[in-house]
């Protein structure tokens, strides 16, 4: 073999590379398998059934006439996803920065760029894929990255990168500022998959989106989702006109079987959010910063089964919080939430740890007494929270905000919430309104740094089976109208609920308050 054939050959190999290279980070799924963690009694995430990933079926965006000097470069990306066969391929995004999405280059009615059954898209080391500026982008819900026919019919889709240099940029600054101003839009999400199943995300940045970063389902019609090693990076809701980001939600769930982890989220609203029709939804090892929190609703209609765990927040504006709210015709929003749990989260800088609130769009402001008398008849949409579980769950600091604020329905109490091992500071204290068996154990300690420990309790039960509530005096004359029947030791801590005179006979030996007056066991 002479030299020139030598050289030839490697050259050809050399040539092929960059594909081989693309090719092995879609190696098979066993170890995606094995990093899923499905909860016992769950099923499985189903993740994507894709080909062997070679030259013949990868496609370089630049072979279709994309170019980094290109205003935009939606139809030539569109091209090389269109170019996937049936069986399966890779469309794979070079190094350098892409312009997408003006309204005048989009191929579909319905998504900027969309991808088809069988696809990984790829961005190489140093790739970022960014929208064009307000103005050129469509502002009227489409989906900047989603699938062929929103998704109808459509399985096993990867978006991947090769780690935070793999960008896509929404150019969301001018967006969010639109909003301040009151100017007519309506920012679809950067990702979102409507249909289908098997889809996964993974190893790549997310950036200044307009709106929501990343949806999964529409109605419960997608489902079998994977998110992991996918950093999402927006600024506050707080931090003041002009800078703030709105509506930014990182991964906002409307379906069953999803994953999420190793993900760290900053952005303006929900970091995780799981609305109507979520089921099966783990999320773990994630960092939250900026942002609304590990958060359900306030679509919470069928949500079940839904566990966040090892879950580290840091300036997070609220930690656990669960809402549900009411639509402009005034019809309500839930049915059926059941079994979340939180567990091992640590939070720093949170303004309020815990929160749930079934009267959401009335900001916290609701008097328990007009809604006791304004309850509502119970329907399929009334909402009915039962089983949450918060474990291992501590503050680092003193929050600015609740220490607990639980606001249920009167005509359907919160049910059956268990604080195991939670430890809180705050500066405020616990506001519990229609609440049934709120319950402490296992060294849970709830601290205020001023003023009353129990702000209001107001028909509402609650147990302390380990003297967990202990470092303020309970405030025992409440805003009930109402003779309060509970029985309080001198820590202000409820020792029997609802009881009648003849009740409070059988009590051990000591000093109680009953009827917010002192009785003596003797």
């Amino acid at each position: 073999m002479n030299k020139r054939m030598i050289r030839n050959i490697v050259l050809i190999v050399l040539m092929f590379v960059p594909y081989l290279s693309k090719a092995q980070t879609f190696t098979g799924m066993a170890a995606e398998q094995k990093a899923q963690n499905t909860p016992e009694g769950w099923t499985a995430v189903e993740l994507p059934q894709l080909p062997e990933i070679t030259s013949a079926n990868t496609f370089n965006i630049k072979d279709y006439g994309a170019s980094t000097s290109a205003e935009d470069n939606t139809k030539a990306i569109q091209k090389a996803l269109d170019a996937v066969p049936a069986n399966g391929g890779m469309v794979v995004i070079p190094a350098g920065t892409w312009m997408f999405g003006s309204k005048d280059q989009m191929t579909s009615q319905t998504e900027v760029l969309s991808i088809k059954s069988k696809t990984i898209l790829h961005l190489s080391a140093n790739a970022t894929l960014k929208l064009v500026e307000y103005g050129k982008a469509p502002n009227s819900k489409i989906v900047f990255i989603g699938c062929k026919n929103r998704g109808k019919g459509i399985t096993d889709v990867i978006i991947e990168g090769e780690g935070e240099t793999s960008v896509i940029d929404g150019q969301g600054a001018r967006w969010w500022l639109a909003k301040e101003n009151k100017e007519t839009f309506n920012p679809g999400a950067m990702i979102r998959f409507e249909q289908g199943k098997r889809f996964l995300l993974r190893n790549f940045k997310i950036q200044n989106t307009p709106g929501v970063n990343i949806t999964i389902s529409n109605g419960g019609k997608a489902s079998h989702a994977t998110i992991h090693d996918v950093t999402i990076s927006e600024p506050a809701s707080e931090i003041g006109k002009g800078k703030a980001s709105h509506n930014t939600d990182g991964v906002a769930i409307w379906g069953p079987y999803v994953n999420i982890y190793n993900c760290n989220i900053s952005n303006g609203d929900d970091n995780v959010v799981c609305d109507n029709d979520a089921q099966y939804i783990h999320v773990w090892d994630c960092y939250f910063g900026t942002g609304h929190g590990a958060s359900i609703g306030s679509y919470t209609h069928n949500i079940k089964h839904v566990w966040f765990d090892n879950i580290t927040m840091n300036g997070t504006t609220a930690g656990i919080r669960l809402k549900t709210g009411i639509n402009s015709d005034g019809t309500l929003r839930g049915g059926g939430e059941e079994d979340f749990r939180f567990t091992n989260f640590t939070m720093t800088k949170v303004k309020n740890p815990f929160s749930m609130d079934c009267f959401y769009d009335k900001k916290y402001n609701s008097d328990p007494l007009v809604d006791k008398e304004n309850a509502r008849a119970v329907d399929s949409t009334t909402p009915t929270y039962n089983g949450i579980l918060l474990q291992n769950v501590k503050t680092t600091d003193v929050c600015a905000g609740n220490a607990i604020f639980l606001i249920g329905r009167p005509e359907s109490h919160i049910r059956n919430i268990t604080l195991d091992n939670v430890q809180i500071s705050a500066k405020k204290g616990i506001d519990i309104r229609f609440v049934d068996n709120l319950i402490f154990k296992n060294n849970s300690k709830i601290t205020v740094s001023s003023g009353s420990l129990w702000l209001k309790d107001f028909d509402s039960s609650w147990d302390d089976q380990c003297n967990a509530v202990a470092t303020s005096i309970r405030n025992i004359t409440t805003a009930r109208k109402e003779a309060d029947h509970h029985v309080y030791d001198l820590g202000g801590r409820v020792v029997r609920n609802n009881s009648q005179t003849e009740d409070i006979k059988g009590l051990n030996k000591g000093i109680y308050v009953y009827n917010n007056k002192k009785y003596v066991a003797k």
